[in-house]
């Protein structure tokens, strides 16, 4: 309902190690439910993450809020875990009955939806409004995506 942000997350490297590894589970269950034919390079995609993180990193720190940095990527960590978790149900519950198709539309649909939650969050942590944030995100959509574009083994 988007009433709380990264100031509500504790500062705690053990969240941010339960939402890395909720997101590392989730992602492998992309990966063997969704990528069977293994069309995907798993280290470009963590490099875009890392890449993501870091933009994300920059952003808060020339805002003055670096404090915010472990709360900040825990709540995207976290939330990106949970909407990949939604991805892959998605994906594969819809699958069979709609077709690859508009399962697949509907899966990315769930991507970007990606681009407003972390805009809610970085907003929030750098005390800015939506908006701002919602640009902030895009920003890193794009990159993450062009990176991968241009380091993927199959482009």
């Amino acid at each position: 309902m988007l009433r709380k942000g990264p100031e509500d997350v504790p500062g705690s490297w053990l969240i941010f190690f339960v939402a890395t590894g909720l997101m590392v589970i989730s992602t492998v269950g992309a990966v063997l439910l969704i990528d069977a034919g293994g069309e995907q390079d798993h280290a470009v995609t963590i490099l875009s993450s890392l890449l993501g993180m870091g933009f994300y990193a920059v952003v808060l720190m020339v805002s003055g809020y670096s404090r915010r940095f472990l709360p900040t990527l825990s709540a995207i960590t976290g939330c990106s875990a949970l909407l990949t978790l939604l991805f892959v149900t998605e994906f594969v519950l819809m699958q069979p009955l709609l077709g690859n198709q508009v399962a697949g539309i509907i899966a990315t649909l769930i991507i970007f939806w990606s681009v407003p939650v972390e805009g809610h969050i970085i907003a929030r942590a750098i005390q800015q409004h939506w908006f701002v944030g919602i640009v902030i995100a895009i920003c890193v959509f794009v990159l993450q995506f062009g990176f991968q574009q241009a380091f993927s083994s199959h482009a």
